[in-house]
């Protein structure tokens, strides 16, 4: 109840700043929140990064001041945060469909992106497993690929290949593994547009020679949440809808009912199989957390 609240007040703070500028400090302040967590939390939450949120909103707002009246373009992009008509609009015709000029004419079709509303939602509850873990600096190898737009779109696709090409057996043979050990997942180097990192590797043990052509990723000493969840590996290797419940479960409902707020550093994706057979398996989702300044 108290987490929603903070996001209200974070969305009411960006309402009534939207011609101003802006800086995420502030915003998360609102929310009380570190500007970390709260980007996170945001984009996990309503599938828009804070920028792309305060964009539309902006771009909204300025359709509504343009349309059918004789308001100077220069001037509503100026408002908006635009050092240039030519770059407004392109924003706006990426949004509306038609050029801030077209939208001046009447009977010209314009899109509303609303402000956003948080409602609670009774449900059945289920519980969630998790744990509080100090774990110590580690390094990391294995290969990378940076994910642009949707992590579970993209990154099915990018660990079937390193399964299907030898990477996978590649890793694990440089690691000391089995070839059958499942890789963990490694996501670092996150930005303000939700864009990341994802390593598929593991730890490498004390005196590992890394090859030159892997990814290596110092990890410091932290404390983590961790989430387990019990799957079955479907026969396409392509499936991620049970990692990303749990991402969507420890966002909405987790981190709102606990005194814990995310800190920078990678997350972890840890998976390992609990069957011979090679069907089931347990993946963990790991955090870095510290908890919220009382």
């Amino acid at each position: 109840m108290e987490a929603l609240l903070m996001l209200r007040q974070a969305i009411d703070y960006i309402e009534d700043h939207l011609s101003d500028k802006m800086e995420i400090d502030e915003i998360a302040k609102a929310a009380l929140l570190s500007k970390y967590h709260f980007q996170r939390m945001f984009h996990a939450l309503t599938g828009f990064t804070l920028t792309e949120y305060i964009r539309n909103r902006r771009l909204t707002i300025a359709a509504e001041e343009i349309a059918g009246t004789s308001s100077k373009v220069i001037d509503i992009a100026l408002k908006y945060g635009y050092e240039s008509p030519e770059a407004f609009t392109k924003a706006f015709q990426r949004l509306h469909g038609v050029t801030p000029s077209q939208a001046k004419k009447t009977d010209v079709k314009l899109k509303t992106f609303p402000k956003l509303s948080f409602q609670i939602q009774i449900q059945g509850v289920m519980e969630m497993n998790y744990r509080i873990v100090e774990e110590q600096a580690m390094i990391v190898a294995g290969t990378s690929k940076r994910i642009m737009q949707d992590p579970y779109q993209e990154i099915p696709m990018f660990v079937e290949a390193v399964w299907n090409n030898g990477t996978h057996d590649r890793i694990n043979e440089v690691l000391g593994n089995s070839l059958q050990t499942l890789l963990d997942g490694y996501h670092f180097d996150l930005d303000e547009e939700s864009r990341r990192s994802y390593l598929v590797g593991g730890v490498v043990p004390e005196g590992i020679q890394v090859p030159t052509d892997f990814s290596v990723l110092n990890i410091s000493a932290q404390t983590y949440a961790v989430f387990d969840r019990i799957d079955k590996l479907t026969e396409d290797n392509q499936s991620r809808t049970g990692i990303k419940e749990v991402w969507r479960r420890i966002y909405s409902e987790w981190f709102p009912s606990v005194s814990f707020e995310q800190v920078e550093g990678p997350c972890i994706e840890k998976y390992e199989w609990i069957d011979d057979q090679k069907v089931d398996y347990k993946c963990e989702v790991w955090i870095p957390v510290k908890r919220k300044a009382s």
